[in-house]
């Protein structure tokens, strides 16, 4: 019945305890404690670099951010004398009486029946 057992579950290795037969005890001592305790550490020493990356990170990303807003607001304090500087030129023609004339673009559709020709250049 045993070997039976044995093949199906497999053989267990452990110690023998008086009165519950073959288990599986955990062995504790200082060897696995010592190297519970370097990884704890070595983790929480992980952890303290991540944070201070990540705390060095939001700095940049807060510095990169006021940048941005300064050249937003720069952009806009352009564009406002921009627009007045138009606005006096418009004005300054308008007083002159000078009438600037633009050639009106040519907006009609290209013909699709028949194929563009190149003009004649003899």
């Amino acid at each position: 019945m045993t070997a039976v057992l044995d093949q199906k579950y497999g053989r267990r290795h452990g110690k023998v305890v008086r009165g519950m037969g073959k288990v599986r005890v955990r062995e504790t001592g200082a060897s696995s404690s010592n190297s519970t305790t370097g990884e704890v550490n070595a983790l929480k020493e992980e952890v303290t670099t991540l944070k201070g990356q990540l705390a060095a990170q939001d700095e940049q990303i807060k510095a990169q951010s006021e940048q941005m807003r300064a050249q937003s607001e720069h952009i806009k304090a352009e564009n406002e004398q921009m627009r007045a500087q138009m606005s006096m030129i418009v004005q300054a023609l308008a007083v002159s009486g000078l009438q600037i004339q633009l050639p009106a673009p040519d907006l009609t559709p290209p013909s699709t029946s028949q194929p563009p020709h190149l003009p004649n250049t003899q």
